[in-house]
């Protein structure tokens, strides 16, 4: 027999025996080979099976950048609870939370912990900005440094403020602030900023915790946002006439000098409510609002929230806006010669 055909004889014999001991894979049909079928061959394997999608890994979310004096949203698993630098944070149904950086934070620490007992912690790098410096002179010296017989009712109106910050709600307007930000409470000129630290009568002071917009004496207050008022004061020592509301969600708004107030505590109202009168009550040396934001006792900066205020303010470095000048026809001539 030829040598050729025993060599083929001997693979056809082997071939079987190959394909049993897995030394060759069999040939696979193409779908796309039409006439040919896998008779006679093994089934081909199937793919494996992929696990079905799972739900996101339990993260801790922040919305928006997170900087000095900012108020931010966030965001966890349902039915988990929040505390920011060690402060409980109000958490919906749906995970959201707001929280507010203060002035002075390099970093702002969240923990999360799940009803099983799972925890999620997140440390925040905090944007630094930069705060003007302010010298306002002329002021009384009570109106700088109190005497102590003042202390007594100084301490007494700080523990209502403190009081009516407490008592905010878990209403739903804390949201809308931080997504959607407040309407301007005044027309004004921009005459003290967010952070800036004042020196009065040539002693540094505690710096601003609010926005100051000048207009005149009697100008219409309107609400920010809606809420519920839980603070009217006719004449505190600092801030003079006074109303606070509560935003919910741990936010709140003071309106401080006010020469009216025109709500009554426990009233509700909406964004562009009237609320009260500009005026130069308490320690102010002209008519203006001052307004001030806060989360629980952290104070944080209106004018990012105020989507009109956008091109007036530089948001990482805040100044106030100056003085319009008297027009060249108003100045005073003098003599050339």
């Amino acid at each position: 027999m030829p040598l050729n055909s025993l060599l083929l004889r001997g693979t056809a014999c082997a071939l079987p025996v190959l394909l049993m001991l897995g030394g060759i894979a069999p040939a696979q049909t193409r779908a796309s080979d039409p006439g040919q079928t896998n008779a006679g061959q093994p089934p081909a394997m199937p793919a494996p099976l992929q696990d079905p999608p799972t739900a996101e890994a339990p993260a801790i979310r922040i919305e928006g950048p997170a900087s000095q004096g900012s108020l931010n949203l966030g965001r966890v698993p349902k039915g988990w609870q929040v505390t920011v630098d060690g402060v409980p944070a109000r958490v919906d149904d749906a995970g959201r939370f707001v929280f507010g950086i203060g002035r002075d934070a390099a970093t702002a620490d969240l923990v999360a912990r799940a009803p099983h007992g799972a925890t999620l912690e997140r440390r925040v790098t905090v944007a630094a900005r930069d705060w003007a410096i302010e010298r306002i002179d002329g002021l009384p010296p009570p109106k700088v440094t109190p005497d102590p017989e003042l202390q007594d009712r100084l301490r007494h109106e700080r523990e209502l403020i403190l009081n009516a910050r407490a008592a905010s709600d878990d209403g739903i307007i804390g949201f809308e602030i931080a997504t959607k930000g407040f309407r301007l409470p005044v027309e004004g000129r921009i005459s003290g900023v967010f952070g800036s630290q004042r020196v009065l009568n040539g002693t540094p002071r505690s710096p601003h915790r609010g926005l100051d917009l000048a207009a005149p004496e009697g100008t219409p207050v309107l609400a920010p946002a809606g809420g519920r008022v839980v603070l009217v004061m006719p004449d505190l020592w600092y801030t003079g006439g006074t109303i606070m509301i509560d935003h919910g969600q741990g936010v709140t708004s003071i309106f401080a000098h006010l020469s009216e107030t025109l709500i009554a505590p426990g009233q509700l109202v909406k964004a562009g409510d009237a609320i009260g009168r500009v005026g130069m009550t308490g320690r102010a040396t002209g008519p203006h609002l001052h307004w001030g934001v806060f989360w629980k006792e952290v104070a944080v900066d209106p004018a990012p929230l105020v989507p009109a205020l956008q091109g007036r303010i530089d948001p990482m470095k805040p100044r106030p806006e100056p003085k319009p000048q008297p027009s060249a026809a108003a100045r005073p001539q003098t003599d050339q010669g």
